[in-house]
């Protein structure tokens, strides 16, 4: 019956409970129907009932062994839960080497060398690195790493060398720390908002490890720091069309090209925030799966706010009035993040909060809900300390629970797509997770987008993790 039950699971994706009814029933029918006139004659029925005992002995025995397989598959029903259709079996992030790790002195020293920032603009940066929350050990490319007297390496070579770098590592290790064959992967989405070069990530993945010739891939670009939930939302909609089938996403962000030299304040600032890193996580939906994986996905909620014009300019790729490309950030992008997550909340809260919350703000139109009955753990959006601070004060969460994402901005930056996966690696790594808490993983992106992702530990989670050791 197992062969029967992997035969439905690989071709016709029956499985979990689907399976045991299936294999059961082809059993029971195998055994029952031995000969023609028996059983499955309607007349035989009718007429033969009071010498039902008269069957031959094999096949009252089929008879109640089809009764066992009811009963089993009934309590099994029970006790054993259909599949999920997300599960997160593992994840890795990158660890910077120590040779790209800059303070930020050194950085302001070598951004003075430049020489073409004005003094007013350098003062200005001092200050965003002051109150930005990062700390001295934030990676940054070699292009950019190895400046000297304000120097760096923009080049496609470099930018190419720096995700390589980052994608390699990441996916390598995710793969060894999960015993996963590289054969087995269906799935490859990857994510990088800033940086598209042809041939895709994903095709560089696909080559690099050798994946099959039948892996299903995709490659998202322009879709900011918020991409690590939409690749999730992907997955979950994939994953419910295509049973027995595991994903590879991997988020990154470039940095090498997104280094600004000129004096556009709105593009100074990603200067002083973003830095360099990458995650990468495996996703399932098999049947194998389900004892090794950490957590399941319950809920994701997207919210896009494309169609006000105020929001979807206020963050993006463009050129100063000099030419100089960068990133640049808008004075209205903290009151349109505000305006996005309020309309996320609206979507979330009727899915995830306990209903005397949900009673309170019947109640009250005024009353803010408290997000800390309905999460044990946060992973909130590195944007900035700022960033961190505000949600704290807005979501009324305690210092405790907005700890570890102030950690991973201290520790790597802001590592855009990434940054949710190292506040969970911090959590693991030094407190871990019990069976059942509940996870918020929140970004926003440019767009203007505020996505939500909302997962529950399958059981207690407690790993090490490279990047905090």
């Amino acid at each position: 019956m197992s062969a029967l039950g992997s035969i439905l699971a690989d071709r016709w994706g029956i499985t979990g409970q689907s399976t045991l009814l299936a294999s059961a029933a082809a059993l029971a029918a195998t055994l029952v129907v031995a000969e023609k006139d028996t059983l499955l004659n309607p007349d035989f029925l009718n007429s033969q009932k009071e010498r039902l005992w008269e069957l031959p002995t094999y096949k009252l025995y089929a008879l109640g062994a089809a009764a066992v397989l009811v009963f089993l598959y009934a309590a099994i029903s029970l006790l054993w839960p259909a599949v999920p259709r997300v599960l997160l079996v593992d994840f890795s992030c990158f660890t910077p080497p120590q040779r790209l790790k800059c303070s930020r002195k050194r950085l302001m020293d070598e951004i003075r060398l430049k020489g073409v920032f004005t003094e007013a603009n350098l003062e200005f940066q001092e200050k965003i690195l002051e109150r930005s929350g990062l700390g001295d050990e934030t990676g940054l490319s070699d292009g950019i790493a190895a400046m000297k007297d304000g120097e760096v390496k923009t080049t496609l070579k470099a930018a190419l060398e720096e995700s390589e770098m980052v994608l390699y590592d990441v996916v390598e290790n995710l793969l060894a720390k999960s015993n996963t064959d590289p054969q087995e992967i269906d799935i490859v989405i990857v994510s990088c908002s800033c940086f598209a070069p042809t041939p895709s990530m994903a095709a560089m993945i696909t080559n690099h490890f050798k994946l099959r010739r039948d892996v299903l891939t995709y490659n998202l670009s322009g879709m900011g720091c918020s991409s690590s939930l939409i690749c999730i939302d992907l997955v979950k909609h994939l994953l419910k069309a295509m049973p027995n089938k595991l994903a590879l996403i991997v988020n990154h962000e470039n940095i090498t090209q997104n280094w600004y030299v000129g004096n556009d304040r709105s593009m100074l600032v990603c200067n002083c925030l973003f830095r360099l890193g990458g995650a990468g996580a495996l996703l399932s939906n098999r049947p194998k799966d389900i004892r090794r994986a950490k957590y399941e996905l319950v809920h994701t909620v997207r919210v896009h706010l494309g169609c006000e014009d105020d929001a979807f300019g206020c963050m993006g790729n463009g050129e100063d009035s000099e030419g100089i490309k960068g990133v640049f950030l808008r004075r209205n992008v903290v009151s349109v993040a505000g305006r996005a997550l309020k309309v996320n909340l609206q979507r979330l809260g009727p899915l995830t909060l306990p209903i005397t919350e949900m009673v309170k703000v019947v109640m009250n139109k005024a009353y803010v809900p408290k997000f800390n009955n309905a999460f044990e753990h946060f992973l909130l959006h590195t944007g900035g300390r700022a960033v961190i601070d505000e949600m704290e004060e807005k979501l009324s969460l305690t210092p405790a629970q907005c700890q570890p994402s102030k950690d991973a901005l201290y520790r790597f930056g802001n590592t855009s797509a990434a940054s949710t996966w190292y506040i969970l690696s911090n959590i693991e790594h030094f407190s871990g997770l019990k069976r059942g808490d509940r996870i918020w993983q929140l970004g926003f992106g440019g767009g203007f987008k505020c996505n939500s992702a909302v997962w529950r530990a399958r059981r207690n989670v407690k790993a090490s993790h490279e990047c905090w050791e």
